[in-house]
C-alpha cells in the first residue's frame, strides 16, 4: 500500500463518527516490519496528531494520551514487538483504541470483513496461499 492510500484511509477513519460515549479517536498503527518507518514524516492527517513509539518514549506517550491531552485524536505509530503483554505500557490504551495495519495480508482481511485482533495476523499469513 502506498503512502497516499494509507493517508486517505486514515483520514477516512478519523472522519467517521465516534462511537457512543467517546470524545476522541486513537488509532494504533502496527508496523512490525517497518514498511512505513521512513515514510512516517509524509503522514499528515486532517483531524489527528501523529506520534511514533520508539521504545524509549512509551511512558511519555502514555502520559500524553492518558493525562495531558484527553480530547485530541491521535495516530500512534507502533513498530515495536512485545515479548510479554506486561512489557507493553500502552496495552490499556490499546484495548479501547482502534487498530490499523497497512500490510497486504491485513488489507485482504479488511476487504473480506475478517477483523482479527493483534496476534491473529499469522493465521492470515498462513491462509494467504489461498488468494
Amino acid at each position: 500500500m502506498d503512502a497516499d492510500k494509507v493517508i486517505q484511509d486514515l483520514n477516512r477513519r478519523f472522519a467517521a463518527p465516534l462511537p457512543e460515549f467517546y470524545q476522541r479517536r486513537i488509532i494504533f498503527w502496527y508496523d512490525e516490519d517497518l514498511e512505513f518507518a521512513d515514510k512516517l514524516d509524509e503522514v499528515i492527517l486532517e483531524n489527528a496528531k501523529v506520534v511514533a513509539l520508539t521504545g524509549s518514549n512509551t511512558f511519555s506517550i502514555k502520559k500524553l494520551l492518558s493525562v495531558d491531552d484527553l480530547t485530541t485524536n491521535y495516530l500512534v505509530y507502533d513498530p515495536l514487538v512485545y515479548d510479554q503483554p506486561d512489557d507493553n505500557w500502552l496495552l490499556d490504551v490499546e484495548l479501547y483504541s482502534e487498530e490499523f495495519r497497512a500490510d497486504l495480508i491485513s488489507i485482504w482481511m479488511d476487504e473480506m470483513g475478517a477483523y482479527f485482533k493483534s496476534g491473529h495476523e499469522k493465521a492470515g499469513e498462513e491462509l494467504s496461499c489461498l488468494f
